[in-house]
């Protein structure tokens, strides 16, 4: 276990990156371990059953698959930690000071606000609101887990890592009995709360960039809702205000890298670039959601797709979104039309987040969406890279 009773899986990690970098596994396993074959080198590498992150295996290990292919251990160590790591990289460029530094207060903004939006995304991603109350206790203990590794060259760049729950744990409903036919069904794993928690905080930058800062005219407060919808609160935008007021900061970034051991990798811009001149504008959303007062007649959802079903005797579908219900992973199902269907069955193939606009009432088979076809994707601006 690690801090926090969360249960590192090094061989796990170990052999799915020799399985993602081209080694080839065992014939068999021994009681002790197996040999992996190194396709372009040919060579043997014997990885033990019991394998302690801190032992003289683990050290043998990571030596020989460096040697093998000719690359530094510590690069073949990050690797392997990296699949079931989360990461935001944090950068603040600056273009007028000493290449790779910017000023003392600016960094300790970037690290403070860093782990403010961080926290925020914790929250919301529970349940949207445009201000953050109280931060959520679940939410903080998620975020108690991430890490910080050493900053690196890129002007100043701050990494976080937030690793991934193992094992997953399965959502908290009963199974549904529905089985894919035909071909048209899809079936995705529950979502780790780290991940989740992660994507909300790509989803929240990325939105909060294309609806508020890309466009050329000052956004209206009728983009607020999607703004909410997507985990913006004024606690997030006030957080990255303050990144971007710093004097010797021209421009911030996030660059985000997801753990093969989390699933699929979310349908999110994997970089976001803000340059400091949009610091009024990120001010007057984070303003704006602070006095944020709008209710909602109907109740949203917003979460991944865990399965798209059709109907054994109609052109008719179910999707099932898994969601976050008093502070608990459930999922929500929703009857659609064929064009709904369709529709949804692009965006569970996409991984697209989907927001689920109705009542629910609850049945045996978890929550169920009062009104049909009220599922739609979270816009993004998802074609940047």
């Amino acid at each position: 276990m690690g801090k926090g009773g969360k249960r590192v899986n090094t061989l796990g990690n170990v052999t799915a990156y020799l399985a993602s970098t081209g080694w080839l596994p065992p014939e068999q396993i021994g009681e002790r371990g197996g040999l992996w074959r190194d396709r372009q080198s040919e060579s043997l590498l014997p990885v033990p059953n019991d394998l302690d992150r801190h032992g003289a295996d683990w050290i043998a290990v990571t030596e020989q698959i460096a040697h093998a292919r000719g690359i530094p251990v510590d690069q073949v160590i990050r690797g392997i930690e990296r699949q079931s790591i989360d990461v935001v990289e944090l950068r603040a460029a600056n273009d007028i000071a000493i290449r790779g530094s910017i000023s003392y207060q600016a960094g300790a903004a970037l690290v403070e606000s860093g782990l403010r939006m961080l926290r925020s995304s914790a929250t919301t991603a529970e349940r949207q609101r445009a201000r953050i109350g109280n931060y959520s206790r679940t939410g903080d203990e998620l975020v108690a887990t991430a890490r910080m590794a050493h900053t690196r060259d890129g002007s100043y760049v701050i990494p976080i890592l937030l690793p991934i729950s193992d094992p997953v744990a399965d959502v908290d409903i009963e199974d549904d009995p529905q089985e894919p036919i035909d071909g048209m069904g899809i079936s995705e794993p529950p979502e780790p709360p780290e991940r989740r928690v992660m994507r909300t905080f790509a989803e929240a930058l990325s939105t909060l960039d294309a609806v508020a800062i890309a466009p050329e005219q000052e956004p209206k407060g009728s983009v607020d809702i999607e703004l909410v919808r997507a985990g913006v609160s004024s606690q997030f935008a006030s957080a990255l205000h303050r990144i971007l007021v710093q004097e010797t900061v021209a421009e911030f970034s996030a660059e985000f890298e997801w753990a093969p051991a989390g699933g699929p990798a979310p349908r999110v811009a994997s970089a976001i670039v803000i340059p400091s001149a949009a610091s009024e504008r990120v001010g007057n959303v984070a303003n704006r959601l602070k006095k944020h007062t709008t209710t909602r007649a109907e109740q949203q959802f917003v979460g991944p797709i865990l399965g798209v079903v059709r109907d054994h005797d109609a052109d008719t579908g179910t999707v099932r979104v898994e969601v976050i219900q008093n502070r608990r992973p459930t999922s929500v199902l929703v009857n659609v039309s064929a064009e709904i269907l369709d529709q949804a069955w692009t965006w569970a193939q996409d991984r697209r987040t989907v927001v689920v606009n109705s009542k629910v009432r609850r049945t045996h088979n978890g929550l169920q969406a009062v009104k049909n076809d009220a599922i739609m994707p979270l816009m993004l601006d998802v074609d940047r890279s």
